[in-house]
């Protein structure tokens, strides 16, 4: 059921109620997911398909515990070790036959929650159990919540690029050698997806990091 006086909850009730999975199409529709885009109720399309909008500077009126959850959430959030890039199979996204390496998926929260970073239209996507994916944003300029989704999307980008030069091989071409350590240490989502055991990272890469 939806969270009563979500206003009022606190950070445990609502990270409880995120990582409630749900099996039926009324669980579907009373999780605090869809509680938290119906709130907004506005509606983005990219490419074809429409998205509910979580915006931040809408949900900060009244909700500002909401938002300082999601945010902390976010900015916590680690990639998916063993499936690092989103391959878009159901066609939830943009479809990109081009760019493999185009969404990075990321563990959040808990449960079946996920982050969704669409490298080429710079958009982060929130989804529950690999549906309802919604688009992030925060409309109100230079506002604390815009300015804290700004700082997230920049690490994000800076992950994104590290995991797609990890993965074809640029940074092992011998021209990166003296950096990868550096990169290593300035950005903690790909860091901590390197020595997260179920990427499959050999020592040898690892000691290449100065993780090992």
């Amino acid at each position: 059921m939806p969270v009563r006086d979500l206003e009022k909850a606190a950070s445990s009730t609502i990270r409880s109620a995120y990582e409630r999975d749900y099996k039926t199409a009324v669980e579907k529709r009373d999780h605090i997911h869809r509680q938290v885009y119906n709130l907004v109720d506005e509606e983005q399309v990219f490419n074809g398909i429409t998205y509910p909008v979580i915006d931040l500077s809408v949900l900060k009126t009244k909700y500002s515990n909401v938002v300082q959850f999601l945010l902390t959430s976010f900015k916590a959030a680690g990639v998916r070790p063993d499936t690092p890039f989103h391959m878009n199979q159901e066609s939830k996204y943009p479809v990109d036959m081009a760019n493999s390496y185009r969404y990075v998926e990321y563990n959040v929260i808990g449960g079946g929650m996920r982050l969704i970073y669409d490298a080429t239209l710079g958009n982060l996507f929130l989804s529950a159990h690999y549906s309802d994916p919604s688009l992030v944003i925060a409309s109100t300029d230079d506002s604390t919540e815009q300015l804290d989704l700004n700082d997230i999307m920049t690490s994000l980008r800076l992950t994104q690029r590290n995991l797609e030069r990890h993965s074809d091989g640029t940074y092992f071409d011998g021209t990166y050698d003296d950096k990868l350590i550096m990169y290593a240490r300035s950005d903690s989502a790909f860091r901590g997806w390197l020595l997260n055991k179920n990427s499959g990272q050999v020592t040898d890469t690892l000691r290449k990091y100065g993780l090992s």
